[in-house]
């Protein structure tokens, strides 16, 4: 879980399943402030997926050629795909089908993905959401960084080649 201490705004993982209570008193490792943190609804209270559906992937993009181009490249994993071109589409997919896995492009017209991982990380119900950050502009390993630093598991530059995505795809999805 991805919280954020809110004297400082720094943002770390924390474990709720390491304890049973309903509230976890916090430490800030940065500016040392002390808050509660709520663990009601994480860990294994989540309810679990089906084992037997398809796990759901939901594609952000702007590009038609882009969105058409990851179905294409990952149409033979046991998934399914639904995708959006722009972020208000994809927040309300969502928050409406609870996709097991979101690849989202961080240039997107409305709500913009850094916005859309900023959004996921700040709603407990959505812990078990996995984003894969796509760029064909950002790059490098300090935006790696950067983007997990704000809740994504993971980030591929859109110069990526058809298997490395789909083995991306596979380590964020357990296949």
């Amino acid at each position: 879980m991805v919280i954020a201490c809110p004297a400082c705004q720094v943002r770390y993982r924390i474990d709720p399943t390491a304890s049973k209570a309903d509230k976890a008193k916090v430490k800030c490792p940065e500016c040392k402030h002390i808050f509660e943190v709520s663990l009601v609804g994480e860990g294994k209270t989540q309810p679990q997926p089906d084992p037997g559906e398809l796990p759901l992937v939901l594609v952000v993009d702007d590009a038609r050629y882009f969105r058409e181009m990851i179905k294409d490249i990952l149409k033979d994993m046991p998934i399914k795909l639904v995708s959006v071109a722009d972020g208000s589409e994809a927040w309300q997919q969502i928050t409406t089908l609870l996709p097991r896995l979101v690849m989202l492009d961080l240039n997107i017209p409305g709500k913009s993905g850094k916005e859309i991982l900023q959004s996921l990380q700040e709603s407990p119900q959505f812990k078990q959401v996995k984003v894969l950050v796509m760029s064909g502009v950002e790059r490098g390993e300090e935006t790696a960084s950067a983007l997990r630093l704000l809740g994504a598991d993971d980030f591929i530059s859109k110069s990526f080649k058809p298997r490395e995505l789909q083995r991306r795809v596979e380590k964020l999805l357990g296949l």
